[in-house]
């Protein structure tokens, strides 16, 4: 016959149960935290983004753009600069700060490319497109006004590599902002 083992009397803590207790408190309590949270509608104050979320992403009709343009922009994140009205001095401002944002993005600025909505491009325009040929300069399509919403003044746009527009930037917006928005997207994105 073996020896009996003496349990503990029901309901008391033993050394290892509370060691047991403890691990499993540490980790659900990250979870009970956050699914709080959550449940009571907290926000954080100040967002890591510069620019603003587009929620839900809105889809673009690619299909109402030149076949050329939709071949250079196929999987890629796209950089728009739309408005309404002429590309004059502001417009052509932002499109050469768009070159500068793509080649700062180093190895991923192949995965970019940038696109001007307009309809009637500028001389200095022109003269941009011509010492950066990979600048397009694209009429807007019509369905695309509603959704863009550009107002007078022209900004820049991103658009994922499914044709969704997903962020918006004020015209004063900094280029530093944006350029740091895109490196973030393309660092975490599997698509484009």
């Amino acid at each position: 016959m073996s020896p009996a083992i003496d349990a503990p009397p029901p309901g008391r803590l033993t050394p290892g149960r509370r060691v047991l207790l403890l691990t499993i408190l540490i980790f659900l309590a990250p979870v009970l935290v956050g699914g709080s949270l959550y449940i009571f509608g907290w926000r954080p104050t100040k967002m890591a983004n510069h620019g603003e979320l587009i929620q839900p992403p809105k889809a673009l009709a690619f299909g109402e753009l030149a076949g050329e343009v939709r071949t250079r922009t196929a999987g890629k994140w796209l950089l728009l600069i739309a408005g309404e009205g002429p590309c004059e001095t502001a417009c052509t401002e932002l499109a050469e700060q768009s070159r500068a944002i793509q080649v700062s993005l180093n190895r991923d600025m192949g995965r970019l490319a940038r696109i001007v909505l307009t309809a009637a491009p500028t001389a200095a325009l022109r003269d941009l497109q011509t010492r950066q040929p990979d600048l397009m300069l694209v009429a807007p399509p019509a369905s695309w006004q509603p959704t863009l919403q550009a107002g007078s003044r022209h900004r820049f746009y991103v658009v994922d590599p499914a044709g969704n527009l997903m962020m918006q930037y004020a015209p004063e917006a900094e280029a530093k902002g944006v350029r740091a928005d895109l490196e973030r997207l393309l660092k975490h994105s599997w698509i484009g």
